[in-house]
């Protein structure tokens, strides 16, 4: 996971690009103790998904609501390899 981006779209139109950093991985292995990463994708965890993106918020000082209350302001999260051609660092939009 470490070494791609994710890409948040919001419910009110909003998008950023945060990358996965160790910081993120850590945060998210401390929410969901004994589980693999790569784990939550097949099939998809949807809730573990979304932590993750919340955790990426928060570790690029995006305000975001609080957890669990960000899950309902979540409108897709997008995994994106950073040699991404156009691939930009963390956005705004």
């Amino acid at each position: 996971m470490i070494g791609l981006d994710l890409r948040i779209t919001f419910n009110d139109g909003t998008e950023h690009t945060v990358p996965i950093t160790y910081g993120v991985a850590i945060a998210w292995e401390d929410e969901h103790p004994g589980q693999p990463m790569n784990g939550m994708l097949s099939p998809p965890r949807f809730k573990q998904i979304l932590n993750l993106a919340y955790q990426a918020c928060r570790k690029a000082n995006i305000t975001v609501k609080m957890w669990p209350h960000f899950i309902d302001t979540v409108k897709d999260v997008e995994f994106i390899p950073k040699d991404s051609p156009g691939q930009q660092e963390t956005t705004q939009t």
